[in-house]
């Protein structure tokens, strides 16, 4: 797959549109993607929170970001208290960052795939509630990778309702939304919705898939669920 790497503050305007990237033959692109190289924690949120900016000032109405960290990082939701972490993570010697989505705590690794999706509340398919937004991703994440990498069906599922257990740290505690694989949660996604916008956080961490392909199974899961195509 052609794609363009772009530094954190390259403009949308110089992007991809998922029409280059992984659907030539779309007359119209539902939003623009953007992949960036492995970054440093902070910037990573602050290019996120650009994303919503950019939607709530008027710029655009979607938009995809997709990229990597270059150091371990661990990563709080905006309204935990790290103090109530166990000290295992406390003590990490990992750079702390907090998310302006919420959720629990997340331990970002060099290889995992990480995204955000921005959206204005105008753009979110009709037929989907705030609350079915993570479930409605994972589903069409799941579709892609059975049809595009070869999954089992029966390895692959999204979890309908949460696991028991405190939510305190996102990847030990599954819940309701979270794509699993072979019972081990490996796709998980935070979400914050204003009056006019909502943005999604999501971490893919522990599927053997390469990166450029696990890049356009995100792209394309994200055009299904703009399309309401999820299954």
């Amino acid at each position: 797959m052609e794609k363009e790497r772009l530094g954190g503050d390259a403009p949308f305007g110089d992007t991809l549109v998922l029409k280059q990237l992984v659907c030539p033959q779309m007359e119209r692109p539902l939003f623009s993607v953007r992949i960036d190289p492995p970054g440093d924690p902070a910037a990573n949120m602050k290019a996120d929170c650009a994303l919503v900016q950019a939607i709530r000032e008027g710029s655009a109405t979607a938009l995809l970001r997709i990229y990597q960290w270059n150091q371990p990082a661990l990563s709080v939701g905006r309204r935990q208290s790290v103090e109530d972490l166990p000290p295992v993570f406390r003590e990490a010697q990992s750079v702390l960052v907090r998310r302006p989505t919420g959720g629990g705590a997340v331990l970002h690794r060099l290889d995992e795939l990480t995204y955000a999706l921005a959206l204005s509340r105008s753009a979110l398919p009709p037929q989907v509630s705030v609350r079915e937004i993570v479930g409605t991703l994972h589903r069409s994440l799941r579709q892609e990778l059975i049809t595009r990498e070869g999954f089992s069906v029966g390895d692959l599922a999204v979890l309908e309702q949460d696991a028991p257990g405190p939510a305190t740290f996102c990847f030990s505690a599954p819940v309701r939304g979270d794509l699993m694989f072979q019972g081990r949660k490996v796709a998980g996604a935070a979400l914050r919705v204003w009056r006019d916008a909502l943005l999604v956080q999501g971490s893919i961490q522990g599927l053997t898939v390469g990166e450029d392909q696990l890049i356009q199974a995100v792209s394309v899961a994200v055009h299904r669920f703009m399309e309401n195509q999820a299954v």
